[in-house]
């Protein structure tokens, strides 16, 4: 600095320029620019992600409506197991095993028979029952809600979870 400066302007050099307000303007003008097309990007961000849990919102409504309808049919199912069943499988036994003890003479081979028959119809609904409770849970829901936990955790918010998932599945 030279002796007659004052401590507030700066030093300048012959080979440095000197901008003016007018040579300033374009500069700011394109960082307004940018932070409009920011401000835009991270509107368009929000409305996706508002898009997608309006979306997971939906699959959880359509997941359990299928919840409730499985959880109807197993119920039903148990009904009519309960009621229709003893009765028609009473009687099937019932004859079983008269006709066993009437070929065996035996109490213990018609006996044994008729609980062997039994068992076997039980472990057919019993599987019946598991396959229609294996149809009760919110497994997609569940898996969406982690992808966009898990987008939102990384940073990626401009990726859609949803064609990432269309796209694992073509591969």
């Amino acid at each position: 600095m030279h002796s007659g400066d004052s401590p507030g302007t700066p030093e300048q050099h012959p080979d440095q320029p000197i901008f003016s307000q007018a040579d300033q303007a374009p500069d700011q003008q394109q960082a307004l620019d940018q932070l409009a097309q920011l401000a835009a990007l991270g509107q368009s961000v929000q409305q996706a992600y508002e898009a997608q849990l309006k979306l997971t919102g939906q699959l959880a409504r359509a997941e359990w409506h299928l919840t409730e309808r499985s959880l109807t049919l197993a119920a039903a199912l148990v009904v009519c197991f309960g009621a229709g069943l003893i009765l028609l499988w009473g009687s099937i036994l019932t004859l079983v095993g008269y006709l066993l003890f009437q070929l065996s003479s035996s109490l213990l081979v018609t006996a044994l028979a008729l609980v062997l028959l039994q068992c076997g119809l039980l472990i057919c609904c019993w599987r019946s029952l598991g396959y229609l409770l294996s149809q009760v849970g919110f497994a997609n829901t569940l898996k969406q809600l982690k992808t966009l936990v898990s987008s939102a955790k990384a940073g990626n918010k401009n990726a859609d979870p949803l064609s990432r998932q269309t796209t694992a599945k073509k591969t």
